[in-house]
């Protein structure tokens, strides 16, 4: 281990808050050096409990934090919070925008928060959200709370890192409610009607309910009407997080997150292979167009069927 990855792990055991920024920074950034970082603190099958909030753009996911994890420090939990951001197109990095709503609501000893870009990635996360969520771990919090970026069907990766995952609403989106019943409705523990003081809120949870008794385990979900302005439905909505939380399966909530984690490694890593090969065969690649259509040429070149700049397969 280098100099600079041991200060930094020396300090993330300290529950230093510098160390714990740098740290992240680093696994957005360089992800070799992040995980000598990181060996030696590292527990195999455990992980904290991570509440995932995700939910159309405009729905109030920011400020429904902003008022949960003091409720959560209350409770004597340790809380470090992960918000998503939308990259922007020009530098990659992210817009800031959760951050600069709820840092000032969060200032706690207790709690962490922190601001990382999607940087391309699809499914409403980013590609370093464990990495982040190991860190604070390793810094000594218990429960991490993620928000994904403003998320339409498709974007349900939040379920493969979260043990409770809250779908955020809000009154009029009685169409989207439809629309999204294919794909992230299917992930939600909880339901949470926000903005429930303006009008059609109930007529906004009746449509779940609706929904919910269409599905298998439907009648197991529950749904929560809350209110940032008033604070209406905020304790009930705690207690619906713990009474989730207490049934949640640690050993298979850990083996999920890890086999999340393991895909995407794999992934990137055999993208990088692939990038390799084809920068180191690039010629061969560009003679297999006289002869072979792409899917026959993709198969060779993972083969390991191409060598000095030709196909090695001999002509029949």
């Amino acid at each position: 281990m280098t100099d600079t990855a041991r200060a930094i792990a020396e300090g993330l055991r300290r529950g230093d808050r510098a160390s714990i920024a740098r740290c992240i920074s680093i696994a957005e950034d360089e992800p070799e050096l992040f995980s000598r970082i990181i060996k030696g603190l590292y527990r195999p099958g455990s992980m904290p409990r991570v509440i995932g909030l995700t939910g159309p753009p405009g729905c109030g996911k920011s400020t429904l934090i902003s008022l949960i994890v003091p409720k959560l420090v209350e409770q004597g939990h340790k809380v470090g919070v992960v918000a998503v951001d939308a990259s922007s197109p020009f530098s990659g990095g992210s817009f800031l925008g959760n951050r600069i709503r709820m840092e000032e609501a969060l200032s706690s000893k207790h709690v962490f928060m922190r601001s990382i870009a999607t940087r391309g990635a699809k499914g409403g996360l980013s590609v370093s959200i464990i990495n982040a969520i190991i860190t604070l771990a390793s810094a000594g919090f218990d429960m991490i709370v993620v928000e994904s970026v403003g998320s339409g069907q498709a974007d349900t990766d939040i379920a493969n890192i979260s043990s409770t995952v809250l779908l955020v609403l809000s009154p009029g989106l009685g169409d989207e409610v439809q629309a999204m019943k294919a794909g992230i409705m299917e992930i939600a523990d909880i339901f949470v009607i926000n903005k429930a003081e303006l009008e059609g809120s109930d007529r906004a949870a009746g449509a779940v309910r609706s929904y919910l008794s269409t599905i298998s385990g439907g009648q197991n979900k529950d749904i929560a009407l809350t209110s940032c302005t008033s604070r209406r439905g905020i304790d009930e909505l705690v207690r619906l997080i713990g009474d989730h939380e207490s049934k949640v399966n640690a050993k298979e909530f850990a083996e999920r997150a890890f086999r999340s984690e393991v895909s995407r490694i794999a992934k990137e890593l055999s993208s990088r292979r692939v990038d390799a090969l084809i920068d180191g065969h690039a010629a061969a690649i560009g003679q297999m167009a006289e002869s072979m259509d792409p899917y026959a040429a993709a198969a060779r070149l993972l083969q390991g069927d191409i060598e000095g700049g030709r196909s090695r397969r001999p002509k029949r």
